[in-house]
């Protein structure tokens, strides 16, 4: 085992193995918001939470699918289910359907959040509601690795109506617009299906983002983030 210096100078307790393999990925370069969104790599994220609150829930699954070069890559995605010592409420397990087996039988969170990690590179992440992936995340990263995601998210639920306006969904729930469009969901709520669902909507998106003069990854995060700035 090895002391790895972490978040702000904290120590985490990881093994040589995962030390290495953190330390790498902390050399990776982060993608540049000047990329043209055609060259672009996005990773599109979900959790599954054991409750509705991000400061305090905990983590129990991941998924995440690449989207690059236009095209959505669904049998490369990623789907990890995080150990519990306590598995979630009866209640919960209605939401994501995450069996209690399956919960006592998930990897450790070091283990799953640096699989992650090397997964998503240092791409622009995407997320429908990203300020709730994004803080479990970052809690999750910095308990278990000492590290916290880098870089800015793109939020679709603040991009789908900036650029549909016509829609009228202002404050839209993802199944809103996944109704809107067409989209089907395998199996809503479990992440691997929720990201494959939301990654064929930044498709849609991207694709009316070049047709409005959108060229790049910054611009499609000021859109975002206008949008995000009158719904408040």
């Amino acid at each position: 085992m090895s002391l790895f210096a972490g978040l702000f100078g904290s120590k985490v307790e990881l093994s040589r193995e995962l030390a290495a393999r953190l330390a790498a990925w902390q050399e990776i370069d982060s993608d540049g918001e000047q990329l043209a969104l055609d060259e672009a790599t996005f990773v599109i994220v979900d959790v599954e939470t054991s409750g509705l609150n991000p400061r305090r829930d905990r983590l129990l699954a991941i998924g995440a699918c690449v989207l690059s070069e236009g095209q959505l890559w669904a049998g490369t995605g990623f789907e990890r289910i995080l150990f519990q010592e306590e598995v979630s409420s009866k209640e919960n397990i209605l939401v994501h359907g995450i069996a209690p087996t399956e919960q006592r039988a998930g990897l450790s969170a070091d283990q799953t959040l640096l699989d992650f990690l090397e997964f998503a590179g240092k791409h622009i992440l995407v997320a429908y509601h990203a300020f709730f992936d994004r803080t479990v995340l970052d809690r999750a990263a910095s308990e278990s690795l000492g590290v916290r995601l880098p870089g800015r998210w793109l939020d679709l639920a603040h991009l789908a109506p900036a650029l549909y306006p016509e829609a009228n969904l202002p404050l839209a729930s993802l199944d809103d617009w996944l109704f809107r469009f067409g989209i089907q969901v395998q199996t809503r709520h479990r992440a691997i299906d929720d990201v494959l669902a939301t990654g064929e909507l930044l498709l849609i998106l991207l694709k009316r983002a070049k047709q409005r003069g959108l060229r790049t990854v910054g611009e499609l995060l000021v859109e975002a983030e206008a949008q995000e700035r009158i719904s408040l």
